[in-house]
């Protein structure tokens, strides 16, 4: 994993005991080289989440202890020193093992493998920056290693490149820019990617309200904050080649339309709300889209693209010491995309648009739709049909090729190694892999055991933070297909080779003709968007699974 990161600190032992602890982690400031690093004990909140084993040296095939959740054989705890770990070693080879190296001084450093949630960098401009851990994102093992790996690691090191690049390219970049959430437009945040503005910017973004702009454009005139997010919409559009659109609608750009929005919620489908009482709403189930924060993004596009895949490599040739070699080329294709516009149309009651100053019913309202385009836009990545403007999704791509197979009946171990197979065998395993089913399967996964003797199942940890098939991250949503039988699909591979393209911002067109008699208004809100598998070797289907 990319994002992986280990840290190290002396273990302390009396040689005598089974008995194991020391601190996996504190909170002192220290030098890791490039620059320091301080964890916040808020970092550990949520400790009870995980799902942690104690090994010997980070390997799942040598474990010492567990803690699931809180409880188990591996004790946590933290106090005002660190992560403090405590276990006793067991009575098997690798735990008699171990109790005879750390006795001698041969083992003696306590790792702990993680990543980082959130994070701040403060003086980032002097020689010696100083990180802050915040969050930890997963914690995956605690270990003990004759060897505490380089604590400098690459991701940590990305993230400060990062900071500096942002603040060479806009002098009033704000690090976490956290505008009013409840308030900020926000119809697709699928992207994953947050746009950095300045600290004027965010103010003036703050006073966006989508219900006030609705408003405005059934009359056809905006005003204040709603004018300037539209005209920003229409230059945007004109520069990717889209056209202006209806006079009765607000464009926004993409800096608006990929804001964070932490509110939930929704009222009845369609985004049909009616106002009772302010609170009064029952939400829509929608289901878990996980894969939009795993692929890659490509943003502003213009046009069609045909991005250039190399189809070929170059070979070593042996020659004698006077031997006349034959030059190669390489062999190119290409990926391309075209923008595809994807519309929902929701009606909303007149009744409800004068609730233009109740934050609680805009953010609803922003929920509902940008809920309801990441559910179409995650369905579309695995199940477009390619035809009627739908992409072609994962499986209706790989549907008949090569890289389907088929276990017809509950996986096995086996079959998930032959899934990893198959990518090995084409040079692509590799990158961010993970396997996405549905939730049926990963409950059958979790409850199906690797053999008769090792206690490990085929899915392991809880529902958040992470859960891991055979040591790749395991995902579920219910747009996993599901077939007559009944039967299910599963996939595995690197999703950063299934690219979702972004043609601009989201536009709201405002109608409020078509059920004038019945006081409703009608919302169109359309995006141009596609989605495209760059590789079809970094993917691997099955679609006759069942539990």
């Amino acid at each position: 994993m990319d994002n992986k990161e280990t840290r190290s600190l002396p273990l302390p032992s009396d040689g005598e005991n089974r008995n194991v602890s020391g601190f996996a982690a504190n909170f002192m400031e220290y030098d890791l080289g490039s620059f320091r690093e301080r964890i916040e004990r808020s970092a550990f909140d949520n400790l009870d989440n995980y799902d942690i084993h104690a090994l010997y040296n980070h390997d799942y095939d040598r474990v010492l202890a567990r803690r699931n959740k809180g409880k188990g054989t591996l004790d946590l705890q933290v106090n005002d020193e660190g992560l403090y770990f405590a276990f006793e070693l067991p009575d098997t080879a690798t735990g008699n093992e171990v109790r005879t190296l750390v006795g001698r001084g041969d083992v003696d450093q306590a790792s702990w493998a993680f990543t980082v949630k959130k994070e701040e960098w403060i003086d980032v401009r002097s020689d010696k920056p100083l990180r802050v851990i915040k969050e930890v994102g997963e914690i995956f093992d605690i270990s003990l290693t004759p060897r505490g790996a380089n604590p400098t690691t690459s991701a940590a090191l990305r993230s400060l490149e990062a900071v500096k690049s942002e603040l060479t390219q806009t002098p009033e970049i704000v690090e976490n820019p956290e505008i009013n959430e409840e308030r900020a437009a926000n119809f697709v945040d699928a992207s994953a990617v947050q746009g950095k503005l300045s600290k004027s910017e965010q103010r003036d973004l703050a006073k966006f309200n989508i219900i006030k702009a609705m408003n405005e454009a059934r009359n056809g005139k905006l005003s204040g904050i709603e004018a300037e997010i539209n005209q920003e919409g229409l230059a945007e559009r004109r520069r990717l080649g889209l056209s202006d659109g209806s006079d009765n609608a607000i464009h926004m750009p993409e800096f608006v339309t990929k804001r964070t929005n932490t509110a939930t919620g929704g009222a009845s489908t369609g985004g049909d709300l009616v106002f009772t009482e302010p609170g009064r709403y029952i939400d829509f189930l929608y289901p878990s889209t996980p894969l939009l924060g795993q692929v890659s993004v490509f943003e502003n596009l213009v046009g069609n693209v045909s991005f250039p895949k190399q189809t070929g490599a170059y070979d070593l040739n042996w020659q004698t010491e006077t031997g006349t070699d034959t030059a190669q080329d390489l062999t190119f294709g290409t990926v391309d995309m075209s923008p595809k516009r994807a519309v929902i149309t929701a009606s909303v009651s007149n009744q409800l648009l004068k609730q233009e100053y109740s934050q609680g019913i805009q953010a609803r309202m922003i929920a509902q739709l940008n809920q309801s385009f990441n559910k179409g836009l995650e369905n579309a990545i695995l199940n477009g049909t390619g035809t009627s403007n739908q992409p072609s999704g994962l499986y209706t791509l790989l549907n008949g090729s090569a890289q389907e197979l088929s276990f017809a009946g509950a996986l096995t171990y086996d079959d998930l190694v032959e899934m990893e197979k198959t990518l090995a065998m084409a040079d692509a395993l590799q990158g961010n892999l993970a396997y996405v089913t549905n939730p049926g399967v990963m409950a059958s996964l979790k409850k199906t055991k690797v053999d008769a003797g090792s206690g490990r199942f085929l899915v392991e940890g809880m529902l958040d933070p992470v859960k891991t098939a055979n040591g790749y991250t395991a995902f579920s949503t219910t747009l996993s297909p599901a077939y007559a039988g009944p039967a299910y699909g599963i996939a595995f591979g690197n999703w950063s080779d299934l690219a979702v393209g972004f043609w601009g911002g989201a536009s709201l067109i405002v109608n409020p003709y078509t059920q004038m008699k019945s006081s409703i208004t009608e919302i169109y809100i359309e995006r141009f968007m596609d989605c495209k598998v760059l590789r079809d070797e970094s993917f691997v289907i099955a679609q006759d699974v069942t539990i």
